[in-house]
């Protein structure tokens, strides 16, 4: 009796603890293990997010000591525990990709809470630890070609990566280590991704992927067939075992059938069909066969998801790399700072010379420049400050120096004194400064570095046009230099173009190079070098062809802003980029221009004494009033320099147009008054000593330097840079003037279609295929000149291929297809 109890006892403990639980219990259990799992994966996530910011200043917590002591301030958001837990995770093993852990926490909690197994996921943790470790070892791989800085304690991708990429380059070098990680990488893809193995899989050619598709299908019937055969043997051992079985637990079982069958199919391999069925499963297969197989496709929706892309202007030049300042001099041996000694003799100078005209000095404050030294003044109580500026020659003679200048300051009175030796401004300096790097204009030059020692910016579009004058080898040219590389320092060539009118032929010939990134140019050109040969504008009659061009493009630009409601180009541009407007409709990214115009004076009064010679004259001066009044809000912007600054050359209505000035040296107090209204550039200094003025007070400048060695190594570091796409590797052409030829043939109405052109056919096609008709696309995509373009544009208007002319807009395309075209081609072609 005792013997068979205790076989009885022994049976009992033999017996599986999930079998002696009811479904009921094994569900409770399964929802908190989910529950407590979920909780700790939050607490992960909490820990290792916050160790990314807090590591380093919770590195003291490491020792055991400093953890159990309760004073020791702690930055992770988890704690002292969610730091070592971090630490263990990121730092000693996958770096950045222990957030897969964290994913794979969260993964298992979701299923026990949810599903009620834990069936199926070890796919998931298989391919969860595996991309921790690849993932690990190609960020330390990476992080170790780029620098050798720790990270996070122990690299991007923690010990774990560092030990296995460092391992694997001792032995087999950088590259083939590279290639293995990323076969590593595909290799994990392959399995974890569907679409990226369908992918991999179809690679190739249309018939191999035609090859595929019927194994494939195959398999699929066989896994169907399998899986409907062991459905029915598991439905009669159902039969045999238990029939009446309560229907909640029938339920159950057969959802936790459903599930196990369905990871079943996601996890295992095809079987081969069986080859006899059973007649439960024959009955089941005609239900299927008969069965109507539904596919839905996916529901529209208005709801937005997520807006358009704003257009990218720069998309056709994406390749372009802007200049560096390496290309720029430092011109460190012409630097100079003001000794202490010369600062002391210039200060008791100063106060012994107010003091002989019984003038009280209570302080007075040295600012060095590079070559003038600005002594602000603090005058004892009572002393007027027209006493100080009364005195100006007698401080300049006492001193010894020319150019001394009085000014007024905001709370002293200022003395200029120029250096016994005057310092270089390098251009490289200003670009460098923060003021250029991060200023939000539009337009920003950097002009140069003020009597107060900062660097002077100014906003172009601001301005809005420009005013250069001062007399000759005082540094005009290189202050249009300066301002010309500024912007190309600073803009896009896709946002900026230049129009360079240079009468003396010899100033800009170094921006020709610039043609196919930063020029416009009319499109009248017979060849490329002809376009290339005049991207410089050098003779009176071209600088009047060309502003007439800007003047007409300026209305253009006003006609597209006045129906988009957008006062300003830069408005208009922002709309633009976020697709509120539509390019069908002539819509078109707008540029900012800006037309530097030197010797101005040598521009509009040496053309001759004709009436022609005088008509030009006009026009031109006209064209430049035009564009200097109503260019601002069309983003055309106007510089002009002179070096005659004379009444007749700066009229009254060039004055009150360009209200930004900067004088250089001038002979003559005259020639200083006509510029800024003022005097006081008569005794500047040279060589780059200016006077700034935009319409508030005027700021003394030394202009900064750039050499003409510096100007062609920046324009050949741009030209040699691929231009445009294909279809777009040329100029920025302005509106097309009327070309005599084709207003002859206007006139007459006759086009002689006996002698098509060679190019007629293609410049046909090309026009219908992109329902748009331009001269300037022709010479641009087929490689015509402009007069070639010309008559093929005419050809196709007496084909009835495209409209007339309608002023500076497109032609009207009148075919709609390449079908309907053939047939026109045909009848002209053939007779």
């Amino acid at each position: 009796m005792p013997r068979k109890t205790a076989k009885v006892k022994e049976k009992r403990y033999r017996i599986p603890l999930s079998e002696r639980l009811s479904e009921e219990t094994k569900i409770r259990i399964m929802k908190l293990s989910g529950l407590l799992l979920g909780v700790f994966a939050l607490f992960s996530f909490i820990s290792v997010f916050s160790y990314l910011f807090t590591w380093q200043a919770d590195q003291s917590l490491l020792s055991t000591e400093d953890m159990m002591d309760k004073n020791a301030e702690v930055g992770n958001w988890g704690g002292k525990l969610g730091y070592r837990w971090a630490y263990f995770l990121v730092c000693r093993c996958f770096g950045l990709g222990s957030f897969f852990i964290v994913a794979l926490l969260v993964f298992l909690s979701a299923r026990l809470f949810f599903y009620k197994n834990v069936s199926g996921s070890l796919r998931v943790s298989v391919l969860s630890l595996t991309g921790a470790f690849i993932l690990s070892v190609i960020l330390s791989y990476v992080s170790g070609l780029v620098s050798n800085d720790v990270a996070f304690g122990g690299g991007l991708g923690g010990d774990c990566g560092v030990v296995i990429s460092s391992g694997m380059i001792n032995l087999a070098g950088s590259i083939p280590t590279g290639l293995f990680i990323a076969l590593l990488a595909v290799t994990w893809l392959l399995f974890a991704s569907g679409s990226f193995s369908r992918w991999f899989v179809t690679a190739g050619d249309n018939a191999m992927a035609r090859g595929i598709r019927k194994p494939v299908t195959q398999e699929k019937d066989g896994k169907e067939d399998a899986q409907v055969e062991e459905e029915a043997q598991e439905h009669r051992k159902d039969e045999d075992i238990q029939i009446d079985a309560p229907v909640e637990e029938v339920r159950q079982e057969d959802d936790e059938d459903d599930m196990k069958a369905a990871d079943r199919a996601e996890n295992s391999e095809p079987e081969t069909p069986a080859p006899h069925l059973t007649d439960a499963h024959d009955e089941r297969k005609e239900v299927q066969d008969e069965g109507v197989e539904v596919q839905e496709g996916k529901d529209l929706s208005a709801d937005v998801v997520k807006d358009l892309p704003r257009i990218d202007v720069k998309e056709e030049l994406n390749r372009y790399v802007s200049p560096s300042l390496d290309l720029l001099n430092d011109y460190a041996e012409s630097r100079h700072d003001v000794p202490k000694e010369e600062l002391e003799r210039n200060n008791s100078k100063i106060r012994a010379t107010l003091l002989n005209y019984r003038i009280q000095v209570e302080k007075v404050v040295a600012c060095k420049g590079p070559t003038v030294t600005l002594y602000k003044v603090t005058p004892s109580p009572g002393v007027k400050i027209s006493d100080i500026r009364n005195r100006e020659e007698d401080i300049a003679m006492a001193l010894g120096a020319h150019g001394v200048r009085v000014v007024r300051l905001s709370d002293t009175v200022g003395i200029e004194v120029p250096n016994e030796r005057p310092s270089i401004v390098p251009l490289k300096s200003l670009l460098n400064d923060d003021s250029f790097r991060h200023n939000k204009f539009e337009l920003p030059v950097a002009i140069g570095y003020t009597i107060t020692q900062k660097v002077k910016v100014f906003d172009l579009t601001e301005a809005p046009h420009l005013l250069v004058a001062g007399a000759t080898k005082q540094g005009k040219s290189v202050g249009l230099n300066v301002i010309i590389s500024s912007l190309l320092y600073s803009k896009h060539p896709s946002e900026l173009k230049f129009v360079f009118i240079d009468p003396k032929m010899v100033e800009f010939n170094a921006y020709s190079k610039l043609l196919k990134h930063y020029l416009a140019v009319l499109p009248t050109a017979a060849s490329e070098e002809d376009e290339k040969s005049a991207a410089i504008v050098k003779t009176p009659k071209q600088a009047e062809a060309i502003l007439n061009s800007l003047c007409i493009e300026m209305d253009e630009r006003y006609k597209l802003m006045s129906v988009t409601s957008a006062n300003n180009v830069k408005l208009y541009n922002e709309k633009f980029k976020d697709r509120h407007l539509n390019p069908q409709e002539g819509h078109r990214y707008l540029p900012y221009i800006v037309a530097v115009i030197d010797e101005y004076a040598d521009l509009v009064m040496s053309v001759g004494t004709g009436a022609g010679s005088k008509t030009q004259t006009r026009n031109i001066t006209t064209s430049i009033i035009r564009l200097a009044q109503k260019g601002r809000a069309a983003g055309i912007h106007v510089i002009i320099a002179t070096q005659r600054p004379s009444v007749d050359v700066v009229t009254g209505i060039i004055k009150t147009n360009f209200p930004m000035r900067i004088a250089f040296r001038t002979a003559t107090r005259q020639d200083s008054m006509t510029i800024l209204d003022s005097p006081g550039a008569e005794k500047l200094i040279g060589k780059g000593d200016m006077l700034y003025y935009a319409g508030v007070e005027i700021e003394r400048v030394q202009c900064a330097m750039i050499s003409m060695d510096e100007i062609y190594k920046v324009t050949d570091y741009i030209g040699a840079q691929t231009g445009y796409r294909q279809c777009y590797n040329t100029a920025y052409y302005l509106p097309e003037p009327v070309s005599p030829e084709s207003s002859d043939a206007g006139a007459s109405g006759h086009v002689d279609m006996q002698k098509l052109d060679d190019k007629f056919r293609e410049a046909a096609e090309y026009v219908v295929m992109k329902q748009k008709g331009s001269t300037s696309d022709l010479q641009r995509n087929l490689e015509m000149g402009y007069a070639r373009a010309g008559r093929v544009m005419d050809q196709l208007e007496a084909a009835g291929i495209v409209g007339p002319q309608e002023g500076a807009k497109p032609r009207r395309v009148l075919v709609a297809d390449l079908n309907e075209l053939e047939s026109i081609l045909e009848a002209y072609i053939k007779s």
